[in-house]
């Protein structure tokens, strides 16, 4: 497959899949994103209720990241916040994203995330803040 093919395959398991729905509160959905194995990697971007952009969550399984984001994507909603990935790069197996988080004044914090696919989900996800 082209890398062209793959960079577009990522996109839409990122933004469609993962993040889309975690902004529209719907975790179950997101975590379809997500190999059953997953490892997940979170520095918080934008900090919110207590969270912190140096605590680092890390969890092991779907499941464990369906149950953080059900209770997660109740406060995202409150805080107004939407995702918007605005640059992949992948080789099919390995991938790097770009993003934004925004607020409802459309204030933007930009971060990065390193992703590992296996089976044409994401196996390892990993997030951190630009700053």
């Amino acid at each position: 497959m082209s890398r062209e093919k793959l960079e577009v395959q990522l996109l839409n398991l990122l933004q469609k899949v993962y993040f889309d729905n975690i902004d529209n509160s719907k975790a179950d959905e997101a975590v379809e994103a997500m190999h059953p194995e997953v490892r997940w990697v979170h520095n918080q971007v934008w900090e919110h209720d207590g969270h912190k952009s140096e605590a680092r969550d890390i969890l092991e399984g779907k499941e464990s990241v369906r149950d953080f984001l059900r209770k997660r994507v109740i406060e995202m909603q409150k805080e107004g916040i939407v995702h918007k990935v605005n640059s992949v790069s992948s080789n099919g197996e390995l991938g790097a994203f770009q993003a934004d988080v925004i607020g409802p004044d459309k204030t933007k914090r930009p971060f990065f995330g390193l992703v590992k696919i296996k089976e044409g989900k994401i196996f390892y996800y990993r997030v951190l803040p630009k700053e």
